[in-house]
């Protein structure tokens, strides 16, 4: 016991804490003791495995910022007047269109429900273990239209460096030309690194004009639209008016 006792100290000195338990548990189980020293070690290490990567999952979950953080792909609701493509949800909640660094496009009236169905392909990828952060574009635009300082360039990197950025409420109004040179800032680094959510009321049609009708609306809408899978939420009646109908 002196020796266990000592490796299991050691364990927690290098916070392998999740093995050491396990390592404990098997001395208290009496069928290990027939057990081989491979198939024990691989027990304990299985462990420390599971452990970390259930702990790297719900950090993942806990930085993207969800608003809707119970969605989940499975409970989408494909009312006739909604027009969801069951096949195409299922498809992408896979999420290998991440890993090939293409887009989706959500597109619907208010209360269609873009903002939970992109939260619910967010939690999937973050289940997939990429590193997902929601925001919104007034909220993007606020951060990244301040003086470039240093907590600027921090703000920046985080919508950069992720797997997959969600930008809820896109292009609803008409942006300044400085906002729209940092939102082709934004889509250019993303085309290079990762993936995009785009939800907004407007289709890619009507994107043109509220970014300017120029140079930086055809740079941007070619580098989103072009590589997107796009979900139309139709419908007249909001997610709010079906789920008191449920009540």
């Amino acid at each position: 016991m002196m020796a266990s006792q000592s490796t299991m100290d050691k364990l927690h000195d290098m916070r392998l804490s999740v093995m050491a338990r396990a390592y404990r548990d098997q001395e208290e189980l009496p069928a290990a003791s027939g057990l081989s020293f491979d198939e024990r070690l691989a027990m304990i290490v299985d462990a420390e495995w599971d452990s970390r990567r259930t702990n790297k999952r719900l950090r993942h979950l806990r930085q993207a910022g969800f608003p809707e953080q119970d969605a989940n792909i499975t409970d989408v609701r494909y009312d006739d007047d909604r027009k969801l493509d069951r096949a195409q949800m299922a498809e992408l909640s896979n999420c290998s269109w991440i890993a090939s660094r293409r887009n989706i496009i959500v597109t619907g009236a208010s209360g269609a429900g873009k903002t939970w169905i992109s939260n619910a392909l967010g939690v999937a990828a973050c289940n997939a273990f990429y590193t997902v952060r929601y925001t919104r574009l007034p909220e993007l635009l606020d951060e990244l239209t301040v003086f470039k300082d240093e907590e600027w360039l921090k703000q920046r990197k985080k919508y950069i460096k992720c797997d997959l950025l969600i930008i809820d409420d896109w292009l609803l109004e008409q942006v300044k030309p400085n906002e729209a040179r940092e939102i082709m800032e934004v889509i250019e680094a993303r085309d290079r690194t990762g993936s995009l959510i785009l939800c907004s009321q407007f289709p890619p049609s009507a994107w043109h004009a509220n970014l300017g009708n120029g140079a930086i609306a055809d740079a941007v809408i070619d580098r989103v639209v072009y590589k997107s899978y796009t979900i139309h939420i139709a419908g007249e009646e909001s997610m709010r008016k079906r789920m008191r109908g449920m009540e």
